[in-house]
């Protein structure tokens, strides 16, 4: 089985390594592409997900347009994964922040630590009148 990506007859053929991307970021991805494209998806034996867009009628895409869809999907797929790794990431961080936001001032200590930035800013030495200058 090719699982090189290929237009032929007017459709893009596509086939994402299912180890590499998860069935979430494939969905994501492809969701954007139907407003100009019917997508059809399945799981081959391999575990890769084999895609197809066909242009709608009314999208208008011409077939030399195919090649740039194309290599935007492939694009896209490289995005949406590492926004679904990210989001994993950071889900904790985010959780945090917005029991904090909505806490209604009942976690009101101050965070273990001392502020600083590795960079060297240090909030605590900045001189009293900085941001009346600020305008």
């Amino acid at each position: 089985m090719n699982l090189q990506p290929s237009i032929e007859g007017g459709m893009i053929s596509f086939y994402a390594d299912g180890r590499l991307f998860s069935k979430e970021a494939v969905l994501k991805c492809l969701y954007w592409f139907g407003g100009k494209f019917q997508i059809s998806i399945s799981v081959s034996d391999s575990a890769s997900y084999m895609i197809t867009l066909t242009p709608l009628a009314a999208a208008g895409i011409e077939t030399g347009e195919l090649l740039y869809y194309l290599q935007k999907l492939e694009r896209d797929l490289i995005d949406f994964q590492l926004r679904d790794m990210i989001a994993k990431e950071t889900g904790n961080i985010r959780d945090l922040l917005v029991a904090k936001a909505f806490s209604n001032g009942e976690f009101e200590e101050e965070p273990p630590g001392d502020v600083s930035d590795p960079v060297g800013f240090e909030p605590d030495k900045l001189p009293s009148n900085f941001f009346a200058n600020a305008e």
